[in-house]
């Protein structure tokens, strides 16, 4: 069973802020920017890259999330944040 790394607290904190930002970047870039322009193929291409690593991460941990009991809300934080910054869930050996 995969297990992520114990991260510190202002690693989780930076990482979520960054990856936060992502999200939110490229959600305006989705919504305000002009069909054609480059700055919504950027913001796009982000939110594809997002959505599909942080499903890749669902499947590669799911043995670890299901041993470590993740509720409802664990899963969505690692759909949004990734795995890494699942806060500190331990597995059960």
């Amino acid at each position: 069973m995969l297990k992520p790394p114990p991260l510190p607290a202002n690693a989780l904190l930076g990482g979520k802020i960054a990856v936060g930002g992502t999200w939110l970047f490229g959600l305006a870039a989705l919504v305000l920017a002009s069909p054609d322009s480059s700055f919504r193929t950027l913001g796009v291409a982000l939110l594809v890259f997002l959505v599909f690593s942080h499903i890749i991460e669902l499947f590669i941990f799911s043995a670890f999330l299901k041993s470590a009991k993740a509720t409802t809300a664990d899963y969505v934080q690692v759909a949004l944040f990734g795995i890494f910054h699942s806060g500190g869930m331990k597995a059960e050996e």
